[in-house]
């Protein structure tokens, strides 16, 4: 058995918006509550292990199908697909309600990233060996709770950091309302340009007269909105811990952080120019045997990774695809 904890600096390489709830048309950035040497709490901008653990749920999965050479025409049911991307209760079908525990030991032979990430089996919740912790944004309030080595590497690179309030700026984006452009108003029919006429008409009479509730009836569809986001080039520390009892979990671990990391994004608005977060820095904590290495080993993150993993999958492949056609998850 071999606990192998991942710690790395992971840097916003285009603005974050994570966000927790919404009041009004206003979107507030995920946070969590930090408390400081003098007793006071603080609010510090975080992305969220949940996030980061579908993040690399959805890349391992992805590696599974293409090492397998399944990628392209998968074939996959409606349970595969939602065993592979959300996880969830392993079931047999019919008179077999429940995956027997051999069965499901049958199941991780073909499928390894399953053990990473747990499931259940005969009523049996099987936990994964995966701890996922949040990205936590490198600040003020949150610099007493970083790893040494963290402080030391900013230090050398001559990186300052900033209160969390710094790192957080409020943008507004505005849905635009087509029918008040007049060219596009020529595009429509005859008589869906009159019904929009007369609603413009109204909305106009309604203003001059203080009428709010007409205006609110005539109001157009333009949508004003506005978020919070972490800024471009901010610094999150990032945590993941992985339990391994061979090599190939191992290779598997390695794999899924490294598919993830190659095209990270969390949060929302992605389509938007947001959520990209890339590694800078990374270290390798090694705790073989909890009893005969009291201080963990720092090396560097490991580079080379996925052979073992892929030849283990493409073997099964067949296997694989039988298992996927007939699962319901």
């Amino acid at each position: 058995m071999e606990t192998v904890r991942y710690e790395m600096i992971v840097e916003a390489t285009t603005p974050i918006a994570h966000h927790s709830e919404v009041f009004g048309n206003s979107a507030i950035a995920m946070r969590r509550k930090i408390r400081q040497s003098d007793g006071t709490l603080a609010d510090v901008p975080i992305v969220t292990g949940d996030t980061l653990r579908h993040g690399l749920r959805e890349a391992s999965s992805y590696a599974l199908l293409d090492s397998a050479g399944l990628l392209d025409d998968a074939q996959l049911s409606e349970a595969a697909l939602r065993l592979l991307f959300a996880g969830g209760m392993l079931t047999g079908r019919g008179d077999a309600s429940s995956v027997k525990l051999d069965q499901y030991r049958q199941m991780v032979d073909v499928m390894p990233t399953l053990a990473l990430f747990g499931g259940c089996a005969n009523n049996r919740a099987i936990p994964g060996r995966l701890i996922v912790d949040d990205a936590v944004l490198i600040c003020v309030e949150s610099s007493a709770f970083v790893p040494a080595w963290v402080s030391e590497w900013l230090e050398e690179s001559g990186v300052s950091i900033d209160s969390c309030r710094a790192y957080l700026e409020e943008v507004q984006r505005v849905r635009m309302d087509p029918v008040l452009d007049p060219g596009k108003r020529k595009l429509l029919s005859a008589g869906a340009a009159e019904a929009i006429q007369s609603r413009l008409l109204a909305s106009e009479s309604a203003h001059d007269d203080g009428d709010a509730s007409g205006s609110e009836k005539a109001k157009s569809t333009m949508l004003p909105r506005r978020f919070e986001r972490v800024a471009q080039g901010s610094l999150f520390l990032w945590s993941i811990e992985a339990t391994c009892y061979s090599e190939l979990d191992l290779d598997t671990f390695n794999t899924t952080v490294a598919c993830y990391l190659a095209n990270a994004r969390v949060g929302g608005k992605r389509g938007t120019g947001h959520g990209s977060i890339r590694c800078v820095t990374a270290r390798k904590v090694a705790l073989t045997r909890p009893a005969e290495r009291a201080e963990p080993e720092v090396t560097s993150l490991t580079r080379a990774v996925g052979a073992a993993f892929r030849a283990h999958v493409l073997e099964r492949r067949d296997r694989l695809r039988e298992f996927l056609s007939a699962v319901d998850a």
